[in-house]
């Protein structure tokens, strides 16, 4: 057997190579596609270096329309963010401009952002590709799963407020819960080693009070004993409901029996901020269409439900002009553009609009991304190795799209070290976009002229 099988990466090595310290750089500053892919480690890609200063009139339109507070205890229970990049290409930013959101608000559960008057949570929701939520039930299956995740376990969060509530664990037991909660309040061996009848005083009581509720009895027990844990909930419950329960029983455990949940834990509301909405509505049929529209305003507006009756769930949906155009008939038809305008006039009453970058914007962007890489750990006044006049000419030329100017700064970066380049002018920019890929042998360099147009109708006369 070859020993190639057990071979391991030479850290020492990777440790001495680094190709980007002429530039004062650990590594290459900017990301190298043009998306953010929430989960990743690496900085660049997953919206951890963010400039809120590139969206402060878009966020500030968010916080108007979705967070309330003293002076504006009604907000919507729709509203939408308007990509218009979409036709020139992905990468405007919406993504980061999400996530950061949901870390705003998850920061201090809404805290700062209603000045002290709710207790809010957010969850970010991405529909896969390929029509696999195009159902409504199969998108709250994908919004419940949101709620219990790992990174942002909010039904966990909700349990572990319910336990601290119960009155069952003394005083100096909460005292002792500090920053991780997990480790804590949420571990049954933590609470036992602490002197506190987790199986029999506190999962009776909490049980009790959810079935008091009217909470559905499975999800009642299924929440007592493994709602802390957000992977244990993820295993015994979640993974386990049949597509037939889904379609009877899921939407109600989103809209009724969680809502009471959460009501009880002490929050005020849910923000669900759904990306690519696309991916839900471009599979649907018209008649899929209708009932997905139909769903939205019965549980979300006035349908025999707690969300409906209380508005708790507010939804930002992320849509696209041609999105716009397919679901707007049926949005109209089902009447919810009397509760949440998709066109016309009112539209911008519920939309936060995102247009692409403008000079003033895009060095700011370009910036942080340098100075998150400079090996003196520093921020510097320069753009260098960058000129702003390549950076102005990186933005016309991408179309003032901010993943594309980002990628075109990445390879920018990468063709100086490769050949030389001590600064990264206008012209560098433009001799990267000039980079051809090689062609086969005796291929044309030019396209033919495409032959004239023939009159179907004339007959050949």
């Amino acid at each position: 057997m070859t020993t190639s099988l057990f071979r391991q990466t030479d850290t020492i090595l990777q440790a001495k190579t680094n190709r980007y310290e002429k530039f004062g750089f650990s590594r290459n500053p900017f990301p190298t596609k043009p998306s953010v892919t929430i989960s990743s480690p690496d900085p660049r890609e997953n919206g951890e270096i963010y400039l809120s200063d590139l969206r402060q009139k878009e966020q500030g339109k968010f916080e108007e329309l979705l967070i309330p507070r003293g002076d504006r205890s009604q907000v919507r229970s729709i509203a939408f963010l308007m990509d218009y990049a979409t036709r020139r290409g992905r990468g405007i930013g919406k993504t980061s401009f999400l996530f950061h959101q949901r870390e705003r608000i998850m920061a201090d559960l809404g805290n700062e952002l209603s000045r002290g008057s709710q207790v809010l949570f957010s969850t970010y929701v991405l529909p896969q590709p390929n029509g696999v939520h195009r159902k409504f039930w199969q998108f709250c299956k994908l919004i419940m799963e949101s709620l219990a995740s790992d990174d942002n376990p909010i039904i966990s969060m909700a349990m572990w407020r319910l336990r601290a509530f119960s009155g069952v664990i003394p005083d100096s037991v909460l005292e002792q819960v500090g920053e991780s909660p997990e480790q804590t309040i949420g571990d049954d061996k933590w609470l036992q080693k602490h002197d506190v009848n987790v199986f029999f005083s506190l999962n009776n009581a909490i049980k009790r009070q959810l079935l008091g509720l009217g909470i559905n009895e499975v999800l009642a027990d299924a929440l007592t004993n493994y709602g802390h844990l957000p992977i244990k909930f993820q295993q015994n419950f979640l993974s386990k409901i049949s597509d037939s329960t889904w379609r009877v029983n899921g939407v109600n455990y989103l809209f009724d029996d969680l809502v009471k949940l959460f009501r009880v834990a002490g929050f005020t509301k849910g923000l669900i901020l759904v990306d690519e909405m696309e991916k839900v509505i471009r599979p649907q049929n018209s008649k899929e269409r209708r009932a997905f529209t139909d769903a939205l305003r019965y549980f979300l507006i006035d349908g025999q439900c707690e969300n409906a009756r209380l508005s708790f769930y507010s939804f930002f949906f992320t849509i696209h002009p041609y999105i716009q155009e397919l679901l707007n008939p049926h949005w109209e038809a089902t009447g919810l553009d009397r509760f949440a305008a998709l066109s016309r006039e009112l539209a911008p009453e519920y939309t936060v609009y995102f247009h692409p970058l403008d000079q003033n914007s895009a060095r700011p962007l370009a910036k942080v991304y340098l100075d998150e890489s400079r090996l003196s750990g520093k921020q510097e006044e320069s753009f260098a190795p960058f000129t702003t006049e390549a950076l102005d000419e990186a933005l016309f030329k991408s179309g003032r799209v901010p993943g594309k100017y980002l990628t075109l700064l990445n390879q920018a970066v990468e063709r100086a070290i490769k050949e030389g380049w001590e600064t990264i002018d206008a012209n560098e920019i433009n001799r990267v976009l000039q980079l051809k890929a090689p062609g086969e042998p005796g291929e044309k360099d030019a396209t033919d002229a495409l032959p004239l147009a023939i009159d179907l109708g004339s007959n050949g006369n």
